[in-house]
C-alpha cells in the first residue's frame, strides 16, 4: 500500500528551498507514494515544473486577498460579509509593524491560519519544508502520523522567534536541516531537539545540470570581458549589494568585467538604485529569473557568492558540478561546501575583501584552472540524499 504525503510550503517562487523541493519531487518513486502539494499560493516561479503525479491543494481565495493588498482584502470582506476576516486583517497590518516579540508571532500565526483551510485528509507524514508558517501549518492544520519540519537556513541568522518556534519544534517528530554547521546551530538554539534532528542535503541532480548547461547563453558583452555571475535571490542575506560595491571597485582597477545576477527578490529595487547611483548599468545586469540559469553558470568565467549568510547554497553546489572557479563569502556554512584554495576561495563580507579575491582569480589563470580541476575530481552530486529522505518517511 502507498504512503501519503504531503508536503507544505507558501509558494514556489524562485528560492533554493522551493527549487530543492521541486528536485525531490522529480525524483520521488509515485508507485510507493502519494504526495499531495499544499502552497499557501498556487504561483511562483516553479509552479510548471510540478510533476503531474502530484495533487495540488491550495490556501483557496481568502487567503490570497488576506495575505495581498490590504484594500482589496477590505473591499472583498465587505462584499462577501467577511467581517471577522477584515477586522483580522487590519490587526494583521498593526501587529506585524510592531517590534518582535513572542506575542506578535502568536498573533501573525493567528491571523494568516484563520484564512488558510484546515486539511480533513490524515496522511501518513505531514512535511513542513520551510522553516516558519510552514512548519506552524504543518502542526496546526494536518492530521498526520508522523509529522517532519525543514529548516533551509543557519536558523541563528534568521531572526526568528525562538521561544515561539519552539513551541512548534517540540511538537515535529523529526527536524531536517541540510548540512552539519546547520544542524549544529539548530541544536545549540535547541537542545530538546538535537536527538531528532538529521541532516538530509538538498539533492542536486547532476546529470540534469550538465544536460541543461549544454545550451547557448545570452550573455550582453563583449568576448574579451570576464564575465562574474551570481544566482542567488535579490535579498539583504544573499548579499547583491556587496556585489555591486565590489564590481565598482574591480572596474575602478581598469578589469573589464560584467557580473550578471540570476534571481528576483524583495531589494531588486533597491539594488536597480544602487546600480544606477554607481552608473554601473552596463557592468552589472540584473538577469532576472531564469529557467535555465545553467547555460549561464557554464558559461561563466567566475562564479560568485556574496551571501551573508546560507544554510547550505544550492547554487554553489551547482556551480561545483559545472566545475567553475569560485569565490564566495565566509558565511557560517561556507566550510561546508568549499575548502578555501583548493575548490574554490573564500572572502570576508567587505566588497574590497570580495573584489580582491576576483582579482586574484583573473590574475591568475593558472589557479582558476586548478580550481576547476579539483572540482572534476572529487564532486560527483549527491543524489543519494533521496534514500535518507525514503528512510525518514518510512521509519
Amino acid at each position: 500500500m502507498k504512503k501519503s504525503l504531503l508536503f507544505i510550503i507558501p509558494s514556489l517562487g524562485g528560492g533554493g528551498a522551493e527549487r530543492s523541493l521541486i528536485t525531490l519531487l522529480s525524483m520521488l518513486d509515485y508507485g510507493k507514494y502519494d504526495v499531495d502539494l499544499m502552497l499557501f499560493r498556487n504561483e511562483g516561479f516553479f509552479i510548471n515544473e510540478i510533476p503531474a503525479d502530484v495533487n495540488i491543494i491550495d490556501g483557496g481565495e481568502d487567503y490570497r486577498y488576506f495575505d495581498g493588498n490590504i484594500k482589496k482584502c477590505l473591499f472583498y470582506c465587505l462584499r462577501h460579509r467577511k467581517i471577522k476576516m477584515a477586522y483580522f486583517r487590519i490587526k494583521y497590518m498593526i501587529t506585524f509593524k510592531k517590534k518582535e516579540s513572542i506575542d506578535k508571532r502568536k498573533k501573525n500565526w493567528k491571523y494568516l491560519k484563520f484564512t488558510l483551510p484546515e486539511i480533513q485528509k490524515k496522511y501518513d507524514v505531514s512535511i513542513g519544508y520551510l522553516e516558519g508558517n510552514s512548519i506552524y501549518y504543518c502542526i496546526d492544520k494536518t492530521k498526520a502520523n508522523k509529522r517532519i519540519g525543514y529548516i533551509h537556513s543557519d536558523y541563528h541568522k534568521l531572526e526568528m522567534n525562538k521561544m515561539f518556534d519552539e513551541q512548534y519544534l517540540k511538537k515535529l517528530d523529526c527536524v531536517v536541516t541540510v548540512s552539519t554547521a546547520c544542524a549544529e546551530n539548530l541544536t545549540k538554539e535547541f537542545p530538546a531537539s538535537a536527538d531528532k534532528t538529521v541532516v538530509i542535503e538538498n539533492i542536486i541532480y547532476s546529470a540534469g545540470i550538465k544536460k541543461l548547461a549544454a545550451s547557448a547563453p545570452d550573455f550582453s558583452c563583449g568576448q574579451d570581458f570576464i564575465k562574474l555571475l551570481t544566482v542567488a535571490r535579490i535579498s539583504m542575506e544573499k548579499g547583491i549589494d556587496l556585489a555591486v560595491r565590489a564590481c565598482e571597485i574591480l572596474l575602478a582597477r581598469r578589469y573589464k568585467i560584467c557580473w550578471f545576477v540570476i534571481g528576483e527578490g524583495d531589494m531588486k529595487k533597491n539594488i536597480d538604485m544602487l546600480i544606477k547611483e554607481k552608473c554601473l548599468e552596463k557592468y552589472f545586469i540584473l538577469l532576472g529569473g531564469q529557467k535555465n540559469p545553467y547555460k549561464f553558470m557554464n558559461q561563466c568565467d567566475i562564479y560568485v557568492q556574496p551571501s551573508r549568510y546560507e544554510g547550505k547554497s544550492i547554487a554553489l553546489e551547482e556551480a561545483k558540478i559545472l566545475e567553475k572557479p569560485i569565490v564566495a563569502t565566509g558565511f557560517s556554512t561556507v566550510c561546508d561546501q568549499i575548502e578555501d584554495g583548493f575548490t574554490g576561495l573564500i572572502t570576508t563580507m567587505e566588497p574590497e575583501s570580495i573584489a580582491d579575491k576576483i582579482e586574484q582569480l583573473i590574475q591568475n589563470s593558472a589557479l582558476r584552472e586548478k580550481l576547476s580541476e579539483n572540482l572534476k575530481a572529487g564532486y560527483l552530486g549527491n543524489e543519494n540524499e533521496i534514500n535518507k529522505f525514503y528512510c525518514l518517511v518510512n521509519s
